[in-house]
């Protein structure tokens, strides 16, 4: 699977979306049961989920009335490995 770090981190970088990501982290839900974390409306919330999916970062599936989601963790773990990576690096001071 090929991660593109940017729309990773464009879904990272708000906060209602890391706020579903915690929450699929504990496992599948529904757009509804997402819908009641979150003070906005049914349909922002699925512009959210939406931007998480772009990114590779949830999967989501029809079973019968309802979609599910959950987290995938490529992504994620893409992410972990560049940040590192990033941090192991050694830091030479300027002269």
């Amino acid at each position: 699977m090929d991660v593109d770090l940017d729309l990773v981190f464009v879904a990272l970088a708000d906060r209602s979306r890391r706020a579903l990501l915690q929450r699929l982290s504990h496992g599948p839900a529904t757009t509804g049961q997402l819908a009641d974390l979150l003070p906005v409306s049914r349909p922002a919330v699925s512009q959210h989920l939406k931007v998480l999916q772009d990114a590779g970062l949830i999967h989501t599936e029809q079973r019968g009335r309802h979609r599910w989601h959950r987290l995938s963790r490529p992504p994620l773990s893409t992410v972990a490995a560049w940040a590192t990576d990033l941090s192991s690096r050694s830091i030479e001071e300027p002269a």
